[in-house]
């Protein structure tokens, strides 16, 4: 069935407010965040005391491409910032940042959180649609997708809206799953067949190509290859036989991907960085 974009985002404001619905940020039953303890669990999930859902690691990524560390006065913009954690996360290391999301709930959720970490004045969330940013034009240093592109990308005037807000030099950071590889895509078809019925978009290279023009400069990190089997185990990351065998892939990859690059066409994730 053929949908219009008013009729997804229906359906995706209501699918990410059953999400959002009572959700904390990150790993906390709490509304404070700890930057620092943030930071560190955000990383490879063979890592002990690392987050466990096998995305950590591109998010590590992600957060080095954006220069994570020098966000102080820096104006950021989260798209899709869902109850924002990771706005308020940007905030509390000095960024002045803007974040929306087409869940009401997600959006209330993360002014709650930003008014309890102190951030309410470097933080200002709202609904809204990425078609039409309510913003002015070259405005922010860092646009972040945070495995959000694969939902927006297939709303019209979205890749135009976001040239439109950033600033000449700045950067877009994205973290993604990738389509490529026939053993991956089917094994992602079978999980995700309800996500995809929400709006979900399962991203090619070409999709990622497409969003890039007009910037002066793409680079996509290809990640996972082997490592993809992560998602065999995705409950059983504290066995330490099942972090051995996933620092094993890991490094499996890294040499393969040394050896043979164009294995790189083949990874299930990447990480995105385009510079106006």
């Amino acid at each position: 069935m053929t949908r219009t974009p008013t009729e997804w985002e229906k359906i995706e404001a209501e699918a990410h407010d059953r999400v959002y619905e009572g959700s904390w940020p990150f790993f906390c039953r709490d509304y404070r965040i700890d930057a620092a303890a943030v930071l560190r669990w955000q990383d490879y999930c063979y890592k002990p005391g690392t987050r466990e859902d096998n995305r950590g690691h591109r998010t590590r990524r992600l957060f080095e491409m954006m220069d994570i560390d020098d966000l102080q006065n820096k104006n950021v913009l989260d798209v899709g910032c869902g109850n924002g954690q990771y706005a308020v996360l940007f905030a509390l290391l000095g960024a002045n940042v803007c974040g929306f999301d087409l869940s009401p709930i997600g959006v209330a959720i993360g002014k709650r959180v930003a008014e309890v970490n102190g951030v309410s004045d470097l933080c200002r969330l709202s609904v809204q649609s990425a078609s039409a940013m309510a913003y002015p034009d070259a405005i922010f240093d860092v646009v972040v997708f945070h495995e959000a592109l694969h939902h927006v990308i297939k709303y019209p005037n979205v890749h135009e809206e976001t040239l439109r807000v950033l600033k000449p030099g700045g950067i877009v950071v994205c973290a993604e799953t990738l389509r490529g590889n026939w053993l991956l895509d089917l094994g992602r078809k079978i999980t995700m067949r309800s996500e995809e019925s929400k709006g979900d978009v399962i991203l090619e290279l070409k999709d990622i190509e497409q969003f890039a023009r007009g910037y002066s400069k793409c680079e996509i990190e290809p990640m996972s290859l082997l490592f993809m089997l992560k998602r065999v185990v995705q409950n059983r990351k504290r066995n330490l036989a099942v972090r051995g065998v996933l620092y094993a892939l890991k490094r499996a990859d890294d040499a393969l991907f040394a050896a043979f690059p164009k294995l790189k066409a083949y990874a299930g994730e990447c990480v995105i960085r385009l510079t106006k």
